[in-house]
């Protein structure tokens, strides 16, 4: 299998982010009607095409308790998310504290340490409601001006799958779908697909995100959009 970026219908399910062990057993395992795993491979999953996103997650390691969604665009007279934490030279780890504390699910460094936090009160994230950036240092006293590296603190527990179908990746939990509205862009043919299966598919056609939902159903995606529907409850 080549190495490459995977990110990943009323309740989309975002399924752990795990690479499948090597059996390779196929699930049948029957999910609600639009729900959905999402998995990101993260660098282990990242294609020779992707080295510059490779250099970047091995650089904003930086935060070992959170997931790093990238890095992204921000206006200083409209900011991306919702709530700026007082004061800049935060690290990441303070503004994982502090976002975590108000019960935020998102958390942004950008500039000299100014600290952002998105998605309150389980609601979705604007983070990225700008575009993806580049070139941005995470983990250093200065990220770039108008740059943004994200973290999410939502690394939830992922759902047991039987060995040999459970992906290795971080698990980014359960959300909201929608038939006539996509949360992710490509759907792999098919049904019946294991968390393995899918993660493999969406790999191989060089995506950074990979879901489940009803019966199997396999979805990629690039852009952390998974989750633009909201969070979803009783997915199994």
């Amino acid at each position: 299998m080549k190495s490459s970026a995977l990110r990943s219908t009323a309740a989309l399910a975002a399924l752990a982010l795990h690479v499948a062990s090597a059996s390779g057993e196929t699930s049948h395992r029957l999910r609600g009607s639009f729900e959905s795993d999402v998995v990101d491979a993260g660098v282990s999953a990242l294609s020779p095409a992707s080295s510059s996103i490779s250099r970047e997650l091995q650089a904003a390691d930086c935060v070992a308790t959170s997931v790093y969604l990238g890095c992204f665009k921000d206006r200083k007279n409209a900011r991306a998310m919702e709530f700026q934490v007082p004061g800049k030279d935060h690290s990441a780890a303070t503004c994982e504290a502090e976002c975590s504390t108000r019960g935020y699910m998102y958390f942004g460094r950008e500039w000299k340490g100014q600290c952002f936090c998105d998605g309150g009160g389980g609601g979705g994230q604007s983070y990225d409601v700008y575009g993806p950036e580049s070139n941005c240092d995470c983990c250093k006293d200065n990220v770039g001006a108008n740059k943004m590296c994200v973290w999410t603190t939502m690394a939830e527990v992922a759902p047991k799958c039987d060995a040999g179908e459970h992906p290795s990746s971080p698990y980014l939990g359960c959300y909201k779908d929608k038939n006539l509205d996509r949360a992710m862009p490509y759907q792999v043919k098919g049904r019946n697909h294991s968390a393995r299966d899918c993660q493999e598919e969406c790999t191989k056609k060089g995506y950074a995100y990979f879901a489940r939902e009803w019966r199997g159903q396999c979805f990629c995606g690039n852009a952390p959009s998974y989750s633009e529907h909201g969070p979803a409850s009783d997915c199994d």
